[in-house]
């Protein structure tokens, strides 16, 4: 059986940015299963496991257009700190919902700080090395989460 669209597809695997920081492994949350072709996961791992086989070790990149998109430097807003009550003192890495958005402050100034909706890996090219161990036309129990690790704060 090989990877089509509407297969269950299982893949134990790891990523990483380019400078070699690891970003997900399946060492560390376990094999993971998703859905061809139906955007269960970023469109350049959908296209590159296509037509692969149970056992079979691919190594790629996804660049970011293929992956979580092109960092929108838009997305950064500069805002005086009282415009966002928060409760306690800002933090840079300090996530915040706004109006259903999740954002990251970036910078924090005595007047000002910086927001971030970007998503964390935007703009980021992404090394996979991955195995296929399964291929099913069933769907597995549901494991929640998007697949990568943690590291998007799903």
């Amino acid at each position: 059986m090989t990877v089509t669209k509407d297969k269950y597809i299982t893949i134990e695997y790891s990523f990483s940015a380019p400078d070699g920081t690891l970003l997900g492994s399946s060492e560390y949350s376990g094999p993971f299963t998703f859905r061809q072709g139906y955007g269960d996961v970023v469109p350049g791992l959908d296209s590159r496991v296509e037509g692969a086989g149970v056992g079979e070790e691919l190594s790629f990149v996804i660049p970011p257009e293929e992956g979580y998109g092109e960092r929108d430097e838009s997305k950064a807003k500069k805002l005086t700190l009282d415009a966002l009550p928060l409760g306690r003192d800002p933090e840079p890495g300090m996530r915040v919902n706004i109006n259903g958005t999740v954002t990251v402050i970036t910078e924090v100034s005595d007047d000002f700080l910086t927001l971030d909706s970007n998503h964390p890996l935007a703009g980021v090219p992404l090394h996979f090395d991955l195995r296929i161990v399964g291929i099913s036309d069933e769907a597995p129990p549901d494991q929640g989460g998007c697949g990568c690790g943690g590291t998007c704060g799903c």
